[in-house]
């Protein structure tokens, strides 16, 4: 372990085969671990705390624990961390500890997590809480494959944990990519978490895609859900759920949590100022969510998941320009059922649909320059899906085929 290093670089180096974390550092400045192994450990791969410390183009697998910590910043303050994990190839971990040791722990203010590989984990694949973070460019696959009642991405019980950006992941094959089950999801903001934008992402196969467990002000805007179960989960939790906001209680003591950081007062009321007028506008009801410009295709169970007291404020959210597909014409696909906002697309099984995936078979989500999807839903945006996943670098010669 190390505390307060500053200005040093690991590049290349094997840290294997121990009973306790590969590397610990604490208030680490303008660190570089790169090209590295880390692996065959009892414990953690890296733990680092600080800011401007980079984690890139590493391999990470067979732990016993999770892969990399990342924390840092300055929340109260809303400073950002700029602490950077990228091209990592993160894999078989979770091994002894087998819930919440992810594939990338995130806390603090403003990580970036990019371009990293994670997958074959019993847990989540990425756990977080805070504030400002960016999630982009990440392939998570077979992950949650011993566990319900939770996410690839996970975060949860905090009316905080506001700003954090999910955009252009693939997540995919989740809990062994079995088309029945609904308990698996592939982000869950789970119990009342607020403010995150999940946006251009695609989720394949992954189980109940989305959910908002009773949370407010959280943007689900771009993304392809392709043949899971459930599109899109929103319930109104904060309703009915005698533990919602109990001093009792303090894990689900949300207010408490809040007034921890000043939040009706600069910076907190300036960056959100929804959340600063929380208490004076319904604060037990998922308000302020918006669903716009998403693709449903081929949703087994339901497009939407929505509880009879959400159902009653439907027409307080932002619900416009989804698109549902069934592909084939199946009976046993669900659609929108004429829900406002929603339209159905609806093929034959002499004459499906092409919505114009460069290679559906292959998992190649990549849509072509003149595809149907753009004529039926002219806003939605096109998805980097080539550019997902880890790239080749300085560090990494090539990319390790998936099996």
């Amino acid at each position: 372990m190390m505390n307060g290093t500053k200005n040093l670089k690991f590049i290349g180096i094997n840290f294997e085969y121990s009973h306790s974390d590969g590397i610990v550092m604490q208030n680490a400045a303008e660190i570089e671990i790169a090209g590295c192994t880390v692996a065959n450990l009892a414990g953690n791969g890296i733990v680092l705390d600080g800011i401007s410390n980079i984690i890139k183009s590493c391999d990470i697998y067979n732990l016993g624990q999770g892969g990399i910590s990342l924390n840092g910043g300055d929340r109260k303050l809303l400073v950002s961390a700029n602490n950077l994990a990228v091209n990592n190839h993160i894999h078989h971990y979770g091994i002894f500890q087998r819930t919440y040791a992810p594939g990338i722990g995130v806390n603090g203010c403003g990580q970036i997590v990019k371009n990293n590989s994670i997958h074959d984990a019993p847990h989540n694949a990425v756990l977080y809480g805070g504030n400002e973070h960016l999630f982009e460019k990440n392939d998570v696959y077979r992950v949650v494959l011993e566990t319900g009642d939770a996410g690839a991405f996970y975060s949860g019980r905090d009316w905080t944990s506001q700003g954090n950006i999910l955009r252009h992941n693939f997540i995919h094959h989740l809990g062994g990519g079995d088309l029945t089950h609904i308990n698996t999801m592939g982000v869950y903001l789970d119990d009342c978490d607020c403010g995150d934008t999940i946006e251009g992402n695609i989720f394949y196969r992954a189980g109940r895609a989305i959910m908002i467990g009773g949370g407010r002000d959280n943007i689900v805007i771009n993304n392809l859900v392709i043949e899971c179960p459930i599109g899109i989960h929103i319930d109104a939790r904060g309703t009915t759920w005698k533990q919602w906001n109990n001093p009792s209680d303090p894990s689900w003591h949300l207010e408490a949590k809040a007034l921890k950081f000043n939040y009706t007062q600069p910076p907190w009321s300036v960056k959100y100022p929804k959340l600063a007028r929380i208490m004076q506008e319904d604060p037990q009801w998922p308000l302020g969510n918006v669903l716009k410009n998403n693709v449903f295709v081929d949703c087994s169970k339901k497009v939407y998941d929505f509880d009879s007291n959400t159902r009653k404020i439907l027409d307080r959210l932002d619900i416009s320009d989804n698109l549902v597909v069934n592909t084939g014409g199946s009976p046993e696909i669900s659609t929108s059922k004429g829900l406002k906002g929603f339209r159905d697309l609806v093929g034959t099984q002499n004459s499906p649909i092409n919505l114009g995936f460069k290679d559906l078979a292959k998992c190649n989500f990549a849509l072509n320059k003149n595809a149907l999807i753009y004529k039926e839903l002219p806003v939605f945006k096109p998805i980097p899906f080539e550019q997902i996943g880890l790239i080749v670098d300085e560090y990494r010669k090539t990319i390790p085929p998936k099996n």
